[in-house]
């Protein structure tokens, strides 16, 4: 199915004849449509499923009637409405060009009913029309639908365990084609039933009672059973609006400063702690700076020292050595003359000999200053090693004492941040409120689901007792042979589409859970939190497990990774469809966070299908994630909303352009 226009006309808040005109590229599969919130994405969303399949899409109705929600979608300045479908379909091997027209008028009683023309080709086929419904289930079946047409924000209870069992049932018997069994194995329980009335005239008056009681009962229970269904449904709807709703307060708040008010105490605590830790670290760095750290910055003057210090012992060494050496050439003079016995004359002229010898020794001149010997080990202490511990420590001081700083910036700016209590008063209330009447919405699902499960369980129960009273009617008559081998066959005709039908699920179930396995594995960033998938053949639960094998509770998930794993899982089960199929989703990014959003744009949508429809709003798909799906993107749209007209206009181009 390859989809090329969508016409509506005076359709919710369309007025007049507005159009998109899909992608059809390849290369460039996906159709961006943006417009804010109240634009119009939901009716442009389920204008598909409704001009496909009518009263058919039970999911689009919201509760109400098929004719008032038809009324409903009239636009308000006109009296008729329409929706015109143009797409292609591959019939033996060559393109088919069908469109499709629904099209209906108000009435008194506001209870619209709609009108359906088909053409092939550009000609009209009334045969098509009369059997619609059989053959659209040929191009897209119902139950694929809502596999491939779905509201971004309203697809997590797929990722909740215990409302995504019979989902999941529906979406996978739809895959399979299994529908058409169940239909047959109704078939067969009316013609027992036929036969069995047809007996009745022969029957014991209490068997007779005893059937038309079950009959009763069954009716009875087949009621009951679409009133909790239908009851689930509006259930869960109203659910997700206030989940929806519930994520718009948190967000509103959390723009506000909401956040940052709950943290107030938190913020105000760390700041003294912070504030202690500065004050210590400044302590530390006064003690470092009123030791030997100045110096560092004078390394030529510490150099200085330690030369003086070395010059001035030299020197020390030296006028000692001149002295000794003195006395020893006086006592040599002294000697040679008492055992020469010179003359005076002599003796002196010996003395000087020696002194002028001695004098003519070199001796190093005292230094400029005189350092202490204390103050000279210093400085030889500074200029070896002392002086790289102090720096390496100021360093780290430092360091410490800036990081400090910035988080002192920080907290004071986050708490200036923090609004009045005054001013977010009434958003915490809203907020407060909203996850209040969520919490009811959620026991009210649970309850409804409950209820749904008992009669159900109810409706099988009554089924077994029609079986049972049915099979003793048929069997009464033993003298009729062809009423007892009618009774044997149906029966074991039932039993092999039943065997049948679990045989298809079974085998294909792998398959399922692997390509949904597969998607879950692309889409979620945190690759270690989801390893495998196991769908229940039985009762079609979702298991998912870890790296270590062990069960992940879905309810422990973020909101975000519970979006990601239920479009996982669309996406599995659309990967098993068989049929090129497009893809349309509303809200597709919804509240997810910025990795998630890039794996969507980036891995899924490129991919999705066929192709891709992606209705937006203006805080959604924009800046960077724009730029990274633009290669993808063959057209663009955007809905301008007109708050003076009440109504919105198709434009080309997307939001800002």
């Amino acid at each position: 199915m390859l989809l090329h226009c969508l016409t509506l006309h005076n359709v919710g808040v369309y007025r007049g004849r507005q159009q998109v005109h899909f992608s059809t590229d390849p290369e460039k599969p996906v159709t961006l449509i943006g417009g804010c919130n109240g634009s119009g994405k939901t009716s442009l969303l389920n204008a598909i499923p409704l001009v496909l399949y009518g009263n058919r899409a039970r999911w689009i109705l919201n509760g109400s009637s098929y004719p008032e929600h038809l009324n409903g979608l009239i636009h308000k300045q006109a009296r008729t409405a329409s929706i015109m479908l143009e797409f292609d379909r591959a019939e033996a091997g060559q393109q088919v060009r069908y469109i499709v027209e629904r099209s209906w008028h108000k009435t008194r009683q506001r209870r619209a009913n709609d009108q359906l023309d088909v053409s092939c080709e550009g000609e009209p086929r009334p045969d098509l029309v009369a059997g619609w419904a059989e053959f659209v289930e040929g191009i897209m079946p119902l139950a694929v639908a809502e596999l491939a047409i779905f509201d971004g924000e309203k697809i997590e209870s797929l990722a909740n365990p215990a409302s995504s069992a019979e989902a999941l049932k529906t979406s996978v018997y739809g895959l399979l084609g299994l529908g058409l069994i169940d239909r047959l194995r109704e078939d067969l329980r009316r013609f027992r039933r036929r036969t069995a009335k047809s007996h009745n005239e022969k029957q014991p008056e209490q068997l007779t009672e005893r059937l038309g009681q079950a009959e009763t009962e069954l009716d009875d229970a087949k009621q009951d059973a679409t009133s909790t269904n239908e009851a689930l449904v509006s259930a869960e709807s109203a659910r997700d609006d206030l989940e929806a709703h519930v994520y718009k307060a948190r967000d509103k708040l959390a723009a506000a400063g909401g956040d940052l008010f709950s943290k107030r105490d938190e913020l105000q605590r760390c700041l003294a702690e912070t504030n202690v830790a500065s004050t210590s670290t400044e302590q530390e760095l006064l003690q470092i700076a009123a030791s030997e750290l100045p110096l560092s910055m004078v390394p030529e003057l510490i150099k200085l020292v330690v030369a003086a210090g070395e010059q001035q012992e030299a020197s020390r060494l030296a006028h000692k050595t001149y002295d000794v050496m003195s006395k020893r050439d006086s006592r040599i003079a002294r000697r040679i003359a008492a055992s020469l016995d010179l003359g005076d004359a002599q003796t002196g002229l010996l003395r000087d000999v020696l002194r002028t010898d001695l004098e003519s020794i070199e001796r190093p001149d005292p230094p400029s200053f005189s350092p202490t010997l204390e103050c000279v080990d210093a400085a030889r202490s500074l200029q070896h090693s002392r002086f790289d511990d102090l720096q390496s420590g100021a360093k780290r001081l430092m360091e410490r004492f800036e990081m400090h700083n910035n988080d002192l910036e920080r907290l004071h700016a986050m708490l200036a941040a923090v609004p009045d209590s005054t001013d977010i008063a009434e958003m915490v209330r809203s907020a407060a409120t909203a996850e209040a009447e969520l919490q009811v919405a959620e026991q009210t699902v649970k309850t409804a689901a409950a209820a749904n499960a008992a009669t159900e369980r109810n409706l099988k129960n009554a089924q077994r007792q029609v079986d049972t009273v049915l099979h003793a009617v048929l069997e009464r008559d033993a003298a009729e042979v062809n009423t007892a081998r009618i009774t044997r066959e149906v029966s074991a005709a039932d039993e092999v589409l039943a065997q049948f039908a679990h045989h298809m699920v079974c085998k294909n179930l792998n398959r399922i859970a692997s390509e949904i396995n597969d998607a879950l594995t692309v889409l979620l960033h945190k690759q270690e939190l989801i390893t495998s998938v196991f769908i229940n053949p039985e009762n079609f639960s979702v298991t998912l497990l870890d790296t270590k094998s062990q069960r992940v509770d879905a309810h422990k998930l973020s909101a975000g990774e519970r979006q990601m794993m239920a479009t996982g899982i669309l996406w599995g089960l659309s990967r098993c469809v068989g049929k090129a199929l497009p893809t349309v989703i509303d809200t597709p990014l919804g509240r997810l966070d910025r990795i998630h959003r890039r794996n969507l744009i980036e891995q899924y949508f490129p991919n999705a299908g066929r192709q891709v429809v992606l209705l937006s709003t203006d805080e959604e798909v924009t800046g960077d994630q724009l730029l990274r799906l633009q290669p993808s993107v063959g057209s663009q749209y955007r809905l301008d909303f007109d708050a003076t007209e009440a109504c919105t206009t198709i434009r080309e181009g997307y939001l800002d352009e």
